[in-house]
């Protein structure tokens, strides 16, 4: 079985290999401080190079038995407290589902998920748009349903290729 940073390395390699043009991938300390994996150009657009954090599927609960397609968690914070990916260096965010990649404006995900949240009232729980910390860690996470992505005005829907 593969560990969770060979995997995620696997993830970024095949969003680069699908999409990207003349890919540079994130040393470990950008990846840590600058929260994105690889950056290169997107043959159809024309905003030079930008910067990507592609996550792979994930699950709602740690013990579960397989990745599902309908939310992913979002971090505002990481385990040591500090900003999390939504509040990092990337251009956009590029989630892996089974058969395409999504494709979503960092800057326009981190306004959905404040404004839901706040709508919220930052309810602390582990529902959609609520604040979950696991035990002993500090981190806030929340879970955001795809269809919320999907629907932003800059998220793209790709086909997979490799």
């Amino acid at each position: 079985m593969t560990n969770f940073l060979e995997e995620g390395k696997r993830v970024e390699q095949s969003f680069a290999k699908d999409w990207l043009l003349n890919p540079i991938f994130a040393t470990k300390e950008e990846d840590m401080r600058e929260h994105w994996d690889v950056k290169g150009l997107l043959d159809w657009l024309e905003d030079g190079v930008l910067k990507f954090d592609v996550k792979g599927m994930k699950k709602i609960n740690r013990q579960d038995s397989e990745a599902q397609s309908t939310y992913t968690w979002i971090e505002g914070k990481n385990v040591l407290g500090k900003d999390g990916w939504i509040k990092g260096g990337a251009d956009y965010i590029a989630f892996e589902r089974l058969d395409r990649w999504i494709v979503a404006k960092r800057t326009e995900l981190l306004a959905l998920v404040q404004k839901k949240c706040k709508e919220n009232e930052f309810k602390e729980g582990k529902g959609v748009y609520e604040i979950y910390q696991r035990q002993d860690r500090l981190d806030k996470l929340t879970l955001v349903p795809f269809t919320h992505i999907i629907a932003l005005e800059s998220t793209w829907c790709l086909p997979k290729c490799s």
